[in-house]
C-alpha cells in the first residue's frame, strides 16, 4: 500500500471518528432559555406554532428537535419540513421530556466561537425572512427552518473545537495565523463540507438542507453559470433570455431550496466584509433570484442586518461581532478585522518602551477587537508582554485612557507589581513599581469590598492608611480608577486608569466598559497560564 493510500485512510478513520462523537454530542442551551420553553408548554393557551417561534430564538433547542424528530421520520420514510412538523411528531409529553433534558450551560461558559457561529445562523434567518418571506409566504416556515439549521453541523463541529473557527476566519480575512495542533484535513474546505453533509443526513434534516449541500458540491458548475449570468445586473432581459435559453440552469435557480444558500452566504461574507466580492456574488445571485435590481437586494440584506443586530442584541452578549456594525463605515473599509498591530509594536513593548497613547478618543471597534483577541480560546499569545499589550491597547486605543497601567501578583515577592503601563513619561517610572502585598492584608480586603475603586484626592485621603505610599505617589492626587482581578478569592492583579475627567468617572458606559475590559484581561490571563 502506498503512502498516500494510507494518508487517505487515516484521514477517512479519522472523519468516521469525528463524526461519530459529534453525532452523539447534544448542545447546552441557557438556564432562562429552558424555562422559557417549558413555561410555553406548560401554557394551555400557547399553541405549537407560538412554540416554534420561539424556538427559532433557541437554535441549540431547535437542532435537537429535529435530530429527535428525523429520527422518527426516517423510520417512517417521511422529512421534516417545518419546526411544526417536528413538534407534532414528537408530541407534548416527549417534547417536553426532551426540553428539561438538554444540557445548561451559561452563554459566558459557551465558547466564543461557537456563540459568533450562532449568530451567523440568526443573522441568515433574518435574511431569509426579510428577502424571501413575501415571495415564498406559504414556504415561510420551511424558509425559516432550513436557513437556521443550515449550519448546525459546524455549530456542533466548533463547539468542539473553537480553535477551527479562528483558523478559518484568519483565512477569510487573510490574515495569518497559528495552525498547530489542528489536523490539515480539517483545513481542507472538501473534507469539512462531506464531513458536515453526512452529519446532515445522519440527523435527517430538512430536505432542502440536504439540498443545498448536494448543490455546493455536484451542482457547482450550474451555480457558476448563476452567478456569471448574475454579475450583469444592470441588463435585466440578457439576464433573463440566457435563464431562458438554459432549462437545465432556470430551474435549478428558481428551486426554494437556494433560498437558504443566499441568505446564508450573505450572512458569512457580511461577517467578514460588506464589500468583498463573495459577499457581492451572494447579493447579485439574490438579485437574480427575486427578480430584482441589485440596489434593491444590497439594501435590503443591510435592512435585514440591523433588524438581526437589534434582535439578537437583547443577548446583552457584547463580545459578539454582527455585521450591521460596519455599515456605518465607508464604503471599502467595512472590514470586521483592521489591519493587524504591527510587530515592531511587540518588539518595543518586549524591550521595555512604553508606547504614546491616544487623543483621548475611544475607539468601539479598537476596542472590541483587542477584547476578541483577549477571549480567544485557546490563547492566541506567544508571551505575557504580548498579552499586556493587547490589554493596554483595549485601555488605551479602545476606551481612550490617557493613563493606564496593569499589575500582576508576583509570589515570590509577594507583591503587585506593575508589568506594562501605557501614556507616563519615562521619569515616572511606572513600570516595575511595587504596589504592596494584596494577600491577607488590609490593602488586599479593601481592594476586595468593589470591583472598581473610584479614587481622587479626598478619597485617597480617607484611605491613605489602607493604600500602598507607592501607588499615591504614582496617582499624584488624579482621579484614577482600581480594577482589582480576582481568581478563587485571591487578587491575583490590579488595573489602574488615571486621569479621567470628572464627566467620564460619573458615565455608566465608561463604568462599564471598564469593568469589561477586566473581565476580559482576566480571562486572558487565565487562559494563557492553562496553555503554558
Amino acid at each position: 500500500m502506498s503512502t498516500e493510500e494510507e494518508r487517505k485512510l487515516i484521514v477517512q478513520a479519522d472523519i468516521g471518528s469525528l463524526r461519530q462523537s459529534l453525532n452523539s454530542f447534544v448542545l447546552p442551551i441557557e438556564k432562562n432559555q429552558c424555562l422559557r420553553l417549558t413555561s410555553l408548554l406548560d401554557n394551555e393557551l400557547m399553541g405549537i406554532n407560538d412554540l416554534s417561534r420561539e424556538l427559532l430564538r433557541v437554535p441549540a433547542a431547535a437542532l435537537q428537535i429535529c435530530r429527535a424528530a428525523g429520527g422518527m421520520a426516517r423510520a417512517k420514510d417521511l422529512d421534516i419540513l417545518t419546526l411544526e412538523q417536528a413538534c407534532n411528531m414528537l408530541g407534548t409529553l416527549r417534547l417536553a421530556k426532551l426540553l428539561r433534558s438538554l444540557p445548561i450551560v451559561e452563554r459566558e461558559q459557551m465558547p466564543l466561537a461557537y456563540r459568533q457561529l450562532l449568530s451567523i445562523s440568526e443573522h441568515a434567518l433574518t435574511q431569509a425572512q426579510g428577502l424571501f418571506a413575501n415571495r415564498m409566504a406559504r414556504l415561510w416556515h420551511e424558509v425559516s427552518l432550513a436557513s437556521l439549521l443550515f449550519l448546525a453541523p459546524c455549530w456542533v463541529l466548533i463547539y468542539h473545537r473553537p480553535e477551527l473557527f479562528k483558523v478559518w476566519d484568519a483565512r477569510a480575512l487573510e490574515r495569518e495565523t497559528a495552525e498547530a495542533d489542528i489536523k490539515p484535513w480539517l483545513l481542507d474546505s472538501d473534507h469539512i463540507m462531506s464531513l458536515t453533509q453526512q452529519l446532515a443526513e445522519d440527523w435527517w434534516l430538512p430536505p432542502w438542507i440536504l439540498q443545498g449541500y448536494r448543490s455546493l458540491n455536484s451542482s457547482r458548475r450550474l451555480m457558476v453559470k448563476a452567478i456569471h449570468i448574475a454579475r450583469d445586473s444592470s441588463h435585466p432581459q440578457q439576464q433573463q433570455a440566457l435563464l431562458d435559453a438554459d432549462r437545465s440552469l432556470s430551474r435549478w435557480l428558481t428551486m426554494p431550496a437556494n433560498s437558504l444558500l443566499m441568505a446564508n452566504g450573505i450572512a458569512l461574507g457580511a461577517h467578514h466584509d460588506w464589500d468583498a466580492r463573495h459577499t457581492g456574488r451572494w447579493q447579485q445571485l439574490t438579485a437574480l433570484y427575486l427578480g430584482c435590481s441589485l440596489a434593491e437586494a444590497q439594501s435590503a440584506s443591510h435592512i435585514n442586518a440591523v433588524d438581526s443586530a437589534r434582535s439578537q442584541y437583547q443577548h446583552s452578549d457584547p463580545d459578539l461581532w454582527l455585521p450591521a456594525q460596519a455599515l456605518l463605515w465607508q464604503t471599502r473599509s467595512r472590514k470586521r478585522i483592521r489591519p493587524a498591530t504591527p510587530v515592531a509594536d511587540t518588539h518595543q513593548l518586549e524591550a521595555g518602551d512604553s508606547p504614546k497613547t491616544t487623543s483621548g478618543r475611544p475607539d468601539p471597534v479598537q476596542w472590541r477587537q483587542q477584547c476578541l483577541k483577549l477571549l480567544a480560546q485557546p490563547s492566541a499569545f506567544a508571551s505575557l508582554p504580548q498579552l499586556l499589550h493587547c490589554a493596554l491597547d483595549a485601555m488605551d486605543h479602545g476606551l481612550g485612557l490617557k493613563q493606564s497601567w496593569i499589575a500582576l501578583y508576583n509570589a515570590k515577592q509577594k507583591q503587585l507589581i506593575i508589568r506594562a503601563s501605557r501614556g507616563f513619561d519615562p521619569t515616572q517610572e511606572a513600570t516595575d513599581l511595587a504596589l504592596g502585598d494584596c494577600r491577607n492584608t488590609p490593602w488586599g480586603q479593601w481592594l476586595k469590598t468593589d470591583t472598581l475603586h473610584n479614587l481622587d484626592a479626598a478619597r485617597l485621603q480617607r484611605e491613605g492608611k489602607t493604600i500602598p505610599d507607592t501607588l499615591t505617589t504614582l496617582l499624584a492626587d488624579q482621579r484614577a480608577q482600581l480594577l482589582p482581578l480576582q481568581h478563587r478569592g485571591s487578587i491575583i492583579g490590579l488595573l489602574g486608569a488615571q486621569g479621567l475627567e470628572l464627566q467620564k468617572l460619573a458615565d455608566e458606559k465608561q463604568r462599564k466598559a471598564l469593568l469589561k475590559t477586566a473581565e476580559c484581561i482576566y480571562r486572558a490571563l487565565i487562559n494563557f497560564q492553562t496553555k503554558a
